[in-house]
């Protein structure tokens, strides 16, 4: 290894070209998986001199750890952190999201110097701490996520084992029989240090890795993982966060021996990576969001699309993906080509927004939207549709709108006009105020609710988008308080008076005939009149969409260009494609289906009188 001129070294772990990073004499890249990886970064590699480089797809991250503590004998300070998971060297202090990190949308050079990213500060740091052994995350608490303990947050979690926490403890019992008091208080506690970042102190830096590797190396010999799948194969990755808490027990029950610092996460540049190129002038761009359970819907959107699509016109399609399998991604290509052609590109996002909570129907996928200004750099113009509809009209009419200088082009939201004309409630959530009060106050919309636009269809002209800086602005609000609509109602907020207004018939919400009677009269009957010719039908709501009850209105659309996808069958017979569909978790019984009808036809007077009697009993 080079010497640098610091004391400290941090070795950032890296293992796909093009992310940003971190480089002087304190912050060391380094490529990890080096030895699985057909690609060299130009980094220091984890398989060079003594390593387990080959042991990277079940150790993860400790395969630079084992490198640095065989391979660095310079340092005084050894430290891990990842491409986009570092400490606030300023030590500041911030709101945090519910996983307990600060959140940065870019790894630039003013962030860089604003966390304290660089050899000075840390070692500035170090020295003005007399007796200090460690720096650590702060510690995060599991009932952030729900779970009581740090065990119940390890048996519970995605691709865990809980009966693998009963082989560690046995290998601690075996090689380290004083440690498993500490190990079973650590287990049954709520908080910790999480990710795998921290700077430890030479001596007590090859102390850890002496017991830890010791540990996950027996731990090893013992697990059969022949039938784990790949992610949960990093099993050894996953221990060594819960064994850290267990070590930091042990060795630092001086608080005057460490300090502690936020954690900083660096949202995902990778789909940056991917940016697909510039349309062609006749193109025609229009991008939609699916996850891998929501296929089956997405391809009946898609086979719409292309029916309806001037043949003159050449259709670009970005897919917004949030896990699409590659199979499903194999026929939906497939179907594209065989329905007429065009170009069919996966953007990957399921990383995207995770620490953004949601609730009732609302799946992630609906979120990516506020990114597309970033994430189609190439593009100047697209029309965004949600994948819940059906096209029925050509949409290269509304992509070669004049948009007069607005920003966006979309459909007034006429359901929030009639929730606001009868003082339906919010969310408790996000205020509980009823709908006219919501958004006049809880969006900042003052007298101008009608305002309010329908976001399953949009026209968006993307330089203006990246002039306003949307996606920061969008991903702030969600960060500081809930919605009940999540981005629709931010993008409403953060959009204001800089949306065209199109024809109703351009997103025709099947169940919109109900609301009606809160409408006024010629509201209500220009509804009729698109309901009765839509361009677009949108089936937006859990009981609104036809695969959750065949017999809603328009719902013949759906099954109609359903048949003429690879799902079709699968839909009809209720076979699960991967998961249960987006929304299929949320039961409505006869009961309230039954209420709910009762409701929608009481006086609106009556309605507001049982919201006040609701409102003295809350």
């Amino acid at each position: 290894m080079s010497a640098t001129n610091s004391p400290v070294h941090i070795y950032v772990c890296h293992h796909k070209p093009g992310l940003p990073s971190v480089s002087d004499r304190c912050f060391l890249p380094i490529q990890v998986g080096a030895s699985h990886s057909s690609v060299n970064l130009g980094f220091r590699r984890d398989d060079s001199r003594d390593n387990i480089s080959h042991k990277n797809k079940t150790f993860c991250e400790l395969t630079v750890l084992y490198w640095a503590w065989k391979n660095d004998h310079d340092a005084q300070w050894i430290g891990l952190m990842h491409y986009r998971r570092f400490l606030d060297f300023s030590g500041a202090r911030h709101a945090t999201d519910r996983h307990g990190c600060v959140n940065y949308s870019s790894l630039d050079k003013e962030t860089i110097e604003n966390l304290g990213l660089t050899a000075a500060r840390v070692e500035e740091l170090l020295i003005s701490k007399p007796g200090l052994l460690a720096v650590l995350p702060k510690k995060w608490s599991v009932r952030n996520v729900g779970r009581r303990t740090l065990r119940t947050h390890y048996m519970k979690a995605a691709h865990h084992y809980g009966a693998d926490l009963d082989v560690l403890r046995a290998v601690i019992v075996d090689l380290y029989p004083t440690d498993v008091e500490h190990f079973d208080l650590i287990m049954n506690a709520h908080e910790g240090y999480f990710t795998n970042i921290f700077v430890l102190y030479r001596d007590l830096f090859k102390q850890y890795c002496q017991w830890v590797f010791s540990i996950l190396f027996e731990v090893e010999r013992r697990l059969d993982l022949t039938n784990y799948s790949l992610a949960a194969q990093r099993v050894f990755g996953y221990m060594s966060e819960r064994l850290f808490n267990v070590f930091a027990r042990k060795h630092l029950a001086n608080s005057a021996t460490y300090i502690e610092l936020e954690r900083v996460f660096i949202r995902d540049k990778r789909v940056e990576c991917l940016v697909p190129e510039r349309p062609a002038a006749n193109v025609v761009s229009v991008v939609t969001a699916s996850d891998d359970n929501f296929v089956p819907h997405l391809a009946t959107f898609v086979t719409s699309l292309q029916a309806n699509l001037d043949p003159k016109r050449e259709l670009d399609l970005v897919v917004l993906d949030g896990g699409i399998s590659d199979n499903h991604r194999m026929l939906l290509k497939r179907q594209v080509r065989l329905n007429g052609g065009g170009r069919l590109t996966f953007l990957p996002c399921s990383d995207m927004f995770v620490d953004i909570p949601l609730h009732a129907h609302f799946s992630a996928a609906t979120l990516y939207r506020l990114s597309l200004g970033e994430l189609l750099a190439n593009h100047n113009r697209v029309v965004y549709v949600d994948a819940d509809t059906v096209v029925l009209g050509d949409l290269s009419t509304i992509y070669d709108i004049d948009l007069n200088g607005y920003v966006i082009g979309a459909v007034p939201d006429v359901i929030m006009q009639s929730f606001a004309a009868k003082g339906v409630p919010a969310l408790i959530e996000a205020g509980g105020a009823r709908a006219g009060d919501y958004l006049r106050d809880w969006l900042s919309m003052g007298n101008r609710g009608k305002e309010y636009f329908q976001a399953g269809l949009i026209v968006i002209d993307l330089e203006e988008l990246r002039i306003m800086n949307l996606r920061e602005h969008a991903y702030n609000e969600l960060i500081k308080k809930r919605y009940w609509f999540l981005d629709q109602d931010v993008l409403n907020k953060c959009l204001l008076g800089r949306v065209k207004f199109l024809d109703l018939s351009w997103n025709v919400v099947n169940a919109s005939m109900d609301v009606i009677p809160g409408l006024d009269a010629n509201l209500a009957e220009k509804v009729c009149e698109a309901f009765a010719a839509p361009q677009i039908v949108h089936y937006a709501g859990f009981e609104a969409k036809p695969w959750n009850n065949p017999t809603v209105p328009l719902a013949h659309f759906y099954w109609y260009y359903l048949r003429h996808t690879f799902w079709y069958e699968a839909v009809v017979e209720r076979r699960q494609i991967t998961a249960p569909t987006l929304d299929a978790g949320i039961n409505r019984s006869r009961c309230y289906r039954l209420a709910r009808k009762i409701w929608r036809c009481m006086p609106n007077s009556l309605q507001r009188q049982l919201f006040w009697v609701r409102d003295k009993i809350v």
